[in-house]
């Protein structure tokens, strides 16, 4: 470019207010991801370093709370029932939805629309009201669930007072309020499938099941794995249900990351040490999300 032009050319500032309307309108969302985001990242970052109550002056301490969080026994305990009850659902649940999906698209059953709204609804459903109606259904004496059991002659299960059946609990109570919302995602997946492909597979013999696996599921792939990274980061961030169902009990055995982040931070006043943990479960979930890609992406080459 001539010296001239670069001249006539009109400089970055004279740019911007002369496109000042576009920068107000989408200003709302910068001002919102720096105030609300990226600001309290920075600030755990700095207050990782440090220990505070919360209140008075802090004080630094460097590294001194990454290396506790090495040698917390009931942190780590805490990753164990994360992942438990991560890998307790997500599967299942990807079937579930899969199926689910499947079966709604299909032009042969009536009433879709109704069936489609009803599996959503739990996803619309404000999720302490769901806690509160799971906590009555799974209630040891009065219970939907064990009054069932009673009438097959089955002993009463300890939904929420049994360390292993309140995990059970919890995967059960994802599963019902998840599945809906990745079945929407999957049944949009499924609308893009080419129906010529479905076509040719039955001029060639195949049957539903074949349509499936050898259609279907390798069409499906990017929304899979797109749901497969969305719930492992949910699930690593899992608190609003052990914390309503069980809170965190009985002896630590819903305790997850998250929740064990939150009592830290607001039940013993420990901010620096939960902001340290919050950095850790940070690089977890990027380590997990990376390996996840990249394992998605070898099986697709």
């Amino acid at each position: 470019m001539s010296v001239a032009a670069l001249r006539a050319r009109p400089s970055l500032w004279r740019r911007m207010w002369k496109a000042r309307w576009a920068y107000l309108f989408i200003a709302p969302f910068f001002v919102n991801f720096f105030v609300f985001e990226f600001f309290p990242i920075l600030f755990s970052v700095f207050l990782s370093l440090r220990k505070w109550s919360g209140f008075g002056e802090m004080q630094y301490v460097g590294l001194a709370n990454f290396r506790r969080v090495l040698s917390d026994e009931r942190f780590w305990n805490a990753m164990r029932n994360t992942a438990v009850l991560w890998l307790g659902h997500i599967f299942i649940m990807m079937a579930a939805a899969l199926l689910l999906a499947v079966v709604l698209n299909s032009k042969l059953l009536r009433g879709r629309t109704i069936f489609r709204t009803i599996y959503y609804l739990p996803n619309i459903t404000a999720i302490a009201v769901m806690a509160l109606a799971f906590t009555l259904i799974y209630d040891t004496n009065f219970g939907i669930l064990n009054k069932l059991l009673a009438a097959l002659h089955v002993p009463a299960i300890p939904w929420l007072s049994s360390p292993g059946w309140a995990k059970v609990s919890i995967v059960l109570f994802n599963l019902w309020g998840a599945t809906g919302w990745f079945m929407v995602i999957i049944f949009a997946g499924l609308q893009r499938i080419n129906p010529d492909l479905y076509e040719a597979a039955s001029v060639d013999g195949a049957n539903a099941w074949h349509k499936l696996r050898y259609v279907t599921i390798p069409q499906l792939r990017p929304v899979l794995f797109f749901i497969f990274i969305i719930e492992t980061i949910g699930s690593f961030e899992m608190f609003t249900e052990p914390y309503l169902l069980t809170q965190g009990g009985p002896r630590d055995s819903t305790t997850t990351v998250a929740l064990y982040i939150y009592l830290h931070a607001f039940k013993f006043f420990n901010m620096g040490y939960a902001a340290a943990l919050s950095l850790v479960l940070f690089v977890s979930i990027a380590g997990v999300s990376l390996f996840q890609a990249r394992f998605w992406k070898d099986e697709t080459a």
